[in-house]
């Protein structure tokens, strides 16, 4: 099911379909922006200042990969260049995973053989574990959307027969919390 219509489910909301978007939209940027990317990520590898960092035969990422999903690595060689010319795009047996998705070892028995790794490496690839985290996201986006549609100015509840109320706490405290809690989820990593 998709997103807005999970959000329309449990909101009962009667906002425009357009509306709802926008406020996922934006509730994804923020997320985004505060606990980083989720989906397919590209981290540059390579220190064009050490001149010994040609001679590496293993590179780290620091977020595991998964190998059940595609991997791109592009080697840039001489990596000052920018010419589309130095990029080689290794094939599967040029290189191995390593260490749980955390380590590539440069092959020098595939389509491409090299000893060691080009100066300057581009790993395109998704993270390991990252459709729970984009699970987690996705029901922490409704309930952050349920809060936005539900806050009346500091209003908690109301109750008709014998009036009551009662005041909410800060919505943002609460907003707080529900993205705290997504940060603090085991395997999640800070960008």
């Amino acid at each position: 099911m998709a997103l807005i219509d999970r959000v329309k489910e449990r909101t009962g909301t009667d906002l425009s379909d357009t509306e709802l978007q926008s406020m996922i939209d934006a509730i994804a940027a923020d997320l985004d922006a505060r606990l980083g990317p989720t989906g397919e990520i590209t981290v540059d590898l390579g220190d064009l200042d050490d001149p010994d960092a040609r001679y590496l035969k293993t590179l780290k990422l620091s977020r595991p990969l998964d190998v059940a999903l595609t991997v791109t690595v592009v080697e840039t060689d001489p990596a000052d260049t920018g010419a589309a010319e130095d990029e080689l795009t290794l094939a599967a047996d040029d290189y191995r995973v390593l260490h749980g998705g955390r380590t590539l070892q440069r092959l020098n028995g595939g389509t491409n053989p090299r000893d060691y790794w080009a100066p300057l490496v581009s790993v395109t690839y998704t993270p390991l574990g990252n459709a729970g985290i984009v699970a987690a996201r996705d029901e922490a986006t409704i309930k952050l959307v349920h809060l936005d549609l539900s806050y009346r100015g500091g209003l908690k509840s109301e109750r008709a027969g014998d009036y009551q109320f009662t005041l909410g706490t800060d919505p943002a405290s609460e907003r707080e919390a529900i993205i705290d809690a997504l940060a603090t989820r085991p395997g999640m990593v800070m960008a």
